[in-house]
């Protein structure tokens, strides 16, 4: 110890030296000639022992500061898990929302939703409007089903997982290519999400900084913008209010989707947040006493956007989280 400190320094880095017993001889001498040059900056010049109590900490809590974790200690969840957990809330949250539009969508949806489900989804179903026919209201126990298997994985593992993965995300499919009832085309944007569910986390593991490439952006872009501008102009032709009420925010919806393939977070989370807003907005103009709108149309717009959004936001969450941790090695 240097002989030049007050008696209270030499005794606190003695301490200090003491509790730093983990390290090697050389990792000690940095770190006592690192707290030596602290004690000669202080103002006191480390003369009391409360002083340097005060403003070093206690020479054992000090020492643990200095403390190795060892890669192999470092208790990392599984990135299979992680990719899981942010795509099951969002999933079950739109889910839950999904169930709150079928149990009130307008009237004018069940009459304008046989015919637009036919048209979008094709002639070769129908079996969904006659079992509707059928069982009548109960058939709204159907929303629930994508609400229970977007949080399944959460508690299963393995080939388990994957089963009720594809279980859900096939299930569901068969009801929104069943034509013939405004239940089948509700349900789409839950459903590609469901097969996200399902490929993204075996995509995304490919590498640890695995991102979409760059085709992948660019197609869902294009596929989002097509689908957004079909449900504007299907929208119109059952809307009494101005027509820029739905070319509008669409408008915005086509941009903020086309921004998919720059990877700017902020126009991801836009993308989520504008969707949600459509959804919201076309069930306000849906009510009898507003614009008498057929819900169906901007629901499928701003729900193909969350869906697109979260799907880029768990992307970015995933390469963040894939970068740090390449950084703690």
């Amino acid at each position: 110890m240097s002989q030049n400190l007050p008696r209270a320094a030499r005794n606190y880095l003695e301490q200090l030296r003491r509790a730093l017993d983990f390290l090697s001889e050389n990792e000690r001498k940095q770190v006592l000639e690192q707290t030596r040059e602290e004690i000669r900056s202080l103002p006191g010049g480390g003369r009391r022992k409360r002083e340097l109590m005060n403003l070093l900490g206690d020479p054992a809590m000090r020492a643990l500061k200095f403390e190795r974790t060892e890669p192999e200690e470092l208790e990392v969840s599984s990135g299979n898990y992680f990719l899981t957990r942010i795509l099951a809330w969002p999933i079950f949250a739109l889910s839950l929302l999904t169930i709150v539009v079928v149990l009130f969508s307008p009237p004018q949806d069940a009459e304008v939703g046989q015919q637009a489900a036919l048209n979008v989804l094709g002639h070769w179903g129908g079996w969904l409007s006659d079992l509707e026919t059928l069982v009548g209201s109960q058939l709204i126990w159907l929303a629930f089903v994508p609400a229970v298997f977007s949080l399944l994985p959460l508690w299963t593992h393995g080939a388990t997982s994957m089963v009720l993965r594809v279980l859900g995300a096939v299930l569901m499919s068969v009801v929104c290519l069943s034509g013939g009832s405004a239940l089948a085309l509700y349900f789409i944007p839950v459903t590609i999400l469901l097969w996200a569910q399902v490929f993204t986390p075996l995509l995304m593991m490919r590498g640890s900084m695995a991102r979409p490439d760059p085709g992948w952006m660019i197609t869902a872009a294009i596929l989002l913008a097509a689908a957004i501008i079909f449900a504007a102009v299907a929208g119109l032709n059952d809307f009494a209010g101005p027509d820029w009420m739905i070319i509008a925010p669409c408008a915005v919806l086509v941009v903020l989707g086309i921004l998919l393939p720059f990877r700017w977070r902020i126009a991801h989370i836009a993308l989520v947040v504008a969707g949600l807003l459509v959804i919201v907005a076309g069930y306000v103009a849906s009510l009898p006493d507003a614009y008498g709108a057929t819900l169906i149309w901007p629901w499928l717009a701003g729900g193909l956007s969350f869906a697109a959004g979260h799907l880029a936001v768990a992307a970015d969450m995933w390469h963040d989280r894939a970068r740090k941790l390449l950084a703690l090695f």
